[in-house]
């Protein structure tokens, strides 16, 4: 009886996330057309308008406080998610970090021995926006992400042909990243250059190239 309880009690749970993660998801689309229609005006005008049009309003529904900030971390992450307008409005914080956002699909200049050699080393890095480091483990198909507030992130690796990697996403206790994804959603990459063990990777969002470094240990 508890057992079929607890089910119970698991299936609502599932459900309710999923509800949440849809209604954050519809809300920032409209967020994201704001974006695109003020394009032309300043950043400050710009995030004012959707926090007043938009955020203020959806957070209102909410009294507790504590549900409040969970609701904004899920629609500040899921942004950088699907929202290409809003990723532009934080460039890198750090000399450190390589990312980077472009309309033109990267040059690739790369062998098939050189995107072999990826998945044969296990041990990675490479910087956040920020600056910070995350340590990257690749073993028995998982790719494991540390962070450097200790935390972690879980997924599954899977090499794909034509310089090819997926990443689909199980668990994180990250701030960002369990905000980011839900369980089950997929990230195509690839592999464009290498040069010392310093690979130079893409992931396609929409019209937008996103091209980051990932470095041997």
């Amino acid at each position: 009886m508890k057992i079929h309880l607890f089910l119970i009690l698991l299936f609502y749970t599932s459900i309710s996330k999923s509800q949440s993660i849809q209604s954050v998801d519809s809300l920032n689309i409209e967020i994201c057309k704001s974006l695109i229609q003020n394009k032309n005006l300043n950043n400050e005008i710009r995030v004012n308008t959707i926090n007043n049009a938009h955020i203020t309003p959806y957070l209102s529904k909410f009294k507790d406080s504590i549900i409040q900030k969970k609701v904004f971390e899920q629609i500040f992450f899921r942004l950088h998610k699907n929202c290409n307008e809003f990723v532009a409005l934080f460039p890198n914080e750090s000399a450190k970090s390589n990312w980077s956002m472009q309309t033109e699909k990267p040059i690739e200049d790369i062998s098939r021995e050189q995107c072999n050699s990826f998945e044969k080393a296990a041990q990675y890095y490479y910087y956040e926006n920020d600056g910070n480091k995350v340590e990257v483990t690749i073993n028995d198909n998982l790719w494991i992400e540390k962070f450097s507030d200790d935390t972690f992130s879980k997924l599954y690796f899977k090499q794909k042909s034509n310089c090819e990697f997926e990443l689909e996403f199980i668990e994180s206790n990250n701030l960002s990243r369990k905000n980011l994804s839900v369980k089950g959603d997929k990230y195509l990459y690839r592999i464009y250059n290498e040069a010392e063990g310093v690979y130079s990777v893409y992931m396609k969002n929409k019209e937008t190239y996103y091209t980051f470094k990932i470095m041997r240990q």
